[in-house]
């Protein structure tokens, strides 16, 4: 279920022109995150969820350098001076349950981190009911169409 969010209103929908427009939006929106919060990201490989998840972390005032997908390891945490920030990447799950075997659904019910969902259609029924969503779509180029809610429509 998209949660419709006020803190996005005045944010989204955005067109980006490049991979450092994607980040600067990422640190826009991390201003509006608050502990407790799940972030799902929705979009194609490339779509630039990882950008925005650097510039998220560079808003809560981490070091963005650190941000790598973490398609391979699953979860990556990120520290910030504000909240710890939990990076997940699903695209490799088969099934929701391996996710909840390694202690999924402690890191989306944390209250005192955000946590960050790239591919979260992966994740089935687990996401918590008041999870943002934002999709990214491709705009030809380095062109990213980003808006709040999930799935393909435009």
């Amino acid at each position: 279920m998209s949660v419709e969010s006020p803190r996005f209103a005045s944010l989204l929908p955005v067109v980006t022109d490049g991979p450092e427009a994607t980040e600067a939006l990422g640190a826009r929106l991390a201003v509006r995150l608050a502990p407790g919060d799940v972030l799902a990201l929705h979009g194609d490989l490339g779509a630039g969820k990882t950008h925005l998840v650097r510039g998220l972390i560079a808003g809560l005032g981490g070091d963005p350098v650190q941000v790598t997908s973490p398609t391979f390891t699953l979860v990556h945490e990120y520290a910030t001076p504000g909240p710890l920030v939990y990076h997940v990447d699903a695209y490799r799950l088969n099934h929701p349950d391996e996710f909840c075997r390694i202690g999924g659904e402690e890191i989306l019910d944390a209250q005192d981190a955000i946590t960050v969902v790239e591919w979260p259609e992966r994740l089935g029924n687990l996401l918590p009911r008041n999870t943002l969503h934002v999709t990214l779509h491709h705009g030809g180029g380095d062109v990213r169409r980003v808006r709040e809610g999930m799935g393909s429509g435009e």
